[in-house]
């Protein structure tokens, strides 16, 4: 159990941060621990069960072994279920349902670690775990579990690699809004609205107004947004090439970073390679962006995942 849970831990985490394309192994190995776990549950549940009767509801560790078998349930649970497509991003509550799969297996990971130290005096010899009954036992767990993974992946509803369910593609506007990190929707006067554009050590920033940003090259492309809270849009995104706009700011060759910040504090560092097929977009379906999807300029980075595109960028650094 504590592989799966380390295994569910990493994969997850380190999925959000890569390419889809360099993704694919993390979320199918994600799947597979989940399914490992919720087979795992069944020798601990016996354990657990003689643990609590010897040791009783006040014994040393119990409330947190409770708590932790709790997140436990509730993680694997609200994982499988969005599996089978029981709950999405918008049912049964307003906040999507993997979101509070996350939040419990973060969560998790925090007790696991409480538990282990709670009880480390009683955990088994090296050599007990790494016997032959206990080797064929997680290889025929490893096995089962890619098993029903397989099978569980033949009936889910459709959806991406990432889990993430269809909400709506080429409608402008009317696709879900989602805020990173609890930031506010913010209203900005685009009159006193700046980009500042710092692309090089040896020249001064560039403040650019919303009508500088119109009279660069417009760019268009057709990019897939898929959201941590699990769902995805295909739109149509137009504005300025990121890499124009720091060409403006009189960008170094050697430069290989690009930090994108936002004027709620919302950042992030991208290789140069990546940002290379940027846009900041000013428009979605050929509307203006609503304040919700990032008025008047957001982050367009294809291949990554939805809460790095940032949204009312104020500021562009490169290094």
């Amino acid at each position: 159990m504590l592989a799966a849970i380390a295994t569910l831990l990493a994969s997850g985490i380190v999925a959000w941060l890569l390419a889809e394309s360099a993704a694919g192994v993390l979320y199918v190995a994600h799947r597979v621990a989940g399914i490992a776990l919720v087979l795992a549950l069944v020798w601990k549940y016996a354990i657990a069960r003689r643990s609590l009767r010897r040791r009783g509801v006040f014994g040393s560790g119990v409330w947190i072994g409770l708590a932790t078998a709790g997140l436990t349930i509730t993680a694997a649970g609200l994982g499988l279920a969005w599996t089978a497509g029981l709950v999405s991003f918008d049912r049964p509550f307003a906040y999507s349902a993997l979101n509070l799969h996350v939040i419990a297996g973060l969560s998790l990971g925090v007790l696991v670690v409480a538990h282990v130290l709670a009880r480390g005096e009683s955990r088994p010899a090296l050599i007990t775990l790494a016997g032959r009954r206990t080797a064929l036992r997680g290889i025929a767990l490893l096995a089962a579990s890619f098993v029903v993974t397989a099978a569980l992946d033949r009936v889910a509803l459709a959806r991406r690699g990432s889990g993430s369910r269809h909400a709506g593609s080429f409608s402008g506007n009317a696709f879900p809004v989602t805020i990173w990190s609890l930031d506010a929707v913010t209203s900005i006067a685009i009159d006193s609205w700046r980009l500042r554009v710092s692309a090089s050590l040896d020249a001064r920033p560039v403040e650019l107004s919303y009508a500088d940003l119109a009279a660069l090259p417009r760019r268009e492309a057709s990019v897939v947004l898929d959201c941590t809270g699990g769902w995805w849009s295909e739109q149509v995104w137009s504005g300025v090439s990121l890499m124009d706009v720091l060409a403006r700011g009189g960008m170094s060759e050697a430069a290989t970073r690009v930090e994108v910040i936002s004027v709620t504090g919302h950042r992030w560092t991208f290789d140069r390679s990546e940002v290379e097929r940027a846009l900041l977009a000013t428009h979605v379906g050929g509307e203006p962006l609503s304040v919700g999807h990032g008025y008047p300029v957001r982050l367009v980075a294809p291949s990554l995942r939805g809460f790095l595109w940032i949204k009312w960028v104020r500021e562009v650094v490169a290094a």
